[in-house]
């Protein structure tokens, strides 16, 4: 059994939109809200001139592990995410393995617990190994102990509008999400810099908006 939290006291702080006030929060919970909020054997934190906000969520996060813990792990990635006041991330596909499966998202999943800094949400890829070609186990991953609900293949686009459309349906079953990374790639290829005035004048070649503009719409209509 976890043991109690110390109540703590967040002194002269102002709600977002609201006005100076003190906040006491008693094992992880919200008691009290009001000028002078009392309590004897309290920690209190300072935050005249502050403002107070709810946890913040992260919805894109490169926690990299499994595979990459060279650049980062979960356990560092949550840490630094608690201390920028953030409560919840969701942690991308882009590992090795990918998260495509529901053994790797579970494994995420299970880090972030051991963790403890902030609840982790990990993100299955739309198709397997990112590779844009066959759909991921999308609903194993669903139905998984990291009840996945987004999915996405982080900087990599769907471009393929059957592969998009046949996880769109798919997600429908659960309530879940797709996250598109909005670019067609044919567009881009060898952009080095936006589409512009500019771009024409230094003969370099251009990311056109219009790249981003026609998966959105594609995908409106799918």
């Amino acid at each position: 059994m976890s043991q109690p939290r110390p109540t703590l006291v967040i002194r002269g702080g102002r709600p977002l939109g609201g006005l100076v006030t003190d906040i006491s929060i008693e094992n992880g919970v919200i008691a009290a809200v009001g000028a002078d909020v009392a309590g004897e054997g309290v920690e209190v934190v300072d935050a005249r001139g502050l403002i107070v906000l709810p946890g913040l969520v992260d919805l894109h996060t490169h926690l990299r592990e499994p595979g990459r813990e060279d650049a980062e792990t979960v356990e560092t990635g949550t840490w630094a995410a608690a201390r920028g006041g953030f409560t919840a991330v969701h942690a991308m596909a882009n590992t090795d393995p990918v998260a495509d499966t529901a053994g790797v998202v579970e494994q995420v999943w299970r880090l972030g617990r051991e963790a403890g800094y902030c609840d982790v949400a990990p993100v299955g890829a739309v198709t397997v190994g990112l590779g844009g070609e066959r759909l991921a186990e999308l609903g194993a991953m669903a139905d998984s102990a990291a009840r996945v609900r987004v999915f996405s293949d982080d900087g990599v686009c769907v471009s393929d509008a059957v592969l998009m459309r046949r996880a769109l349906e798919y997600v429908k079953a659960f309530d879940g999400v797709v996250a598109q990374h909005a670019q067609e790639p044919r567009l881009t290829e060898g952009a080095q810099m936006n589409e512009g005035e500019l771009s024409g004048v230094l003969g370099m070649q251009g990311w056109p908006a219009v790249a981003e503009e026609a998966i959105i719409a594609r995908d409106a209509m799918l």
